[in-house]
């Protein structure tokens, strides 16, 4: 949609629209996750696999994921939003966990396909290219893992035009969105989950988006195994029954 938008802004010849590229590439977060020295400490990698995400997917396909079954031994099942979907992925990954494979399997198979689609990676490869390096806010500076506008798309392009410079925002120095990222730790091994840092007033990046690991570990009441939370919130009816 942003490659489309800026082609039509282009076309029309607006000079009053402005984007802002802060769009992320999924495979080099993987690969990131899997090489970081806290995840290869010892020699092991502690996740079984992966879910892989929808709406990238439609675009990029299946086939980039293979790279991480065949190299780390790890499989990668992408999945649809709906909570059967998410529940058979789930599914899928135990399955070759317990059979001992390692396949980039397609749960939605409705919107993807191994190839992805052709006309829309043509759009975005004539709008969007490769940044150097981008920071992820948990995982720190990837090189080329997100895309900028190209320069014959500059009168639209935010940081051109404005001479916008990035400034990183460090997490608070007692999260660990970082290691909660890369499977190392828990939501509930942080010291601020559940008590300063919660959706509300959130600490770090895993507890800022509503899709992070630490809002959904939250939101739906996996953080009882805190004591002191526990403590203060009372059991309802519902959640004794969950």
């Amino acid at each position: 949609p942003t490659a489309l938008v800026l082609r039509q802004a282009a076309a029309q010849g607006l000079a009053n629209f402005s984007v802002i590229c802060n769009h992320v590439l999924t495979p080099s977060a993987i690969s990131t996750i899997l090489e970081s020295p806290e995840v290869r400490r010892l020699g092991t990698v502690p996740l079984d696999g992966f879910i892989g995400p929808a709406h990238v997917s439609t675009i990029i396909g299946s086939q980039p994921y293979a790279f991480f079954a065949e190299e780390y031994r790890k499989p990668v099942v992408i999945a649809g939003f709906e909570p059967l979907d998410v529940m058979q992925a789930i599914r899928m990954l135990v399955r070759q966990v317990n059979t001992g494979r390692a396949e980039v399997e397609n749960e939605f198979t409705r919107a993807v396909v191994r190839d992805g689609n052709p006309k829309a990676q043509a759009i975005v490869s004539e709008v969007l290219e490769l940044r150097d390096e981008f920071e992820w806010r948990g995982l720190g500076v990837l090189a080329r893992s997100a895309l900028r506008i190209r320069p014959a798309f500059a009168p639209w392009d935010a940081e051109a035009k404005f001479g916008l410079d990035y400034r990183p925002v460090p997490d608070h120095r007692a999260c660990e969105c970082g290691a909660i990222l890369r499977g190392v730790k828990k939501p509930a091994d942080c010291k601020l989950f559940g008590t300063v840092c919660t959706p509300e007033t959130p600490m770090g990046s895993c507890m800022v988006s509503s899709e992070g690991a630490c809002a959904a570990h939250y939101n739906y009441g996996r953080f009882r195994d805190l004591p002191a939370v526990a403590a203060d919130k009372p059991v309802t009816q519902a959640q004794e029954s969950a």
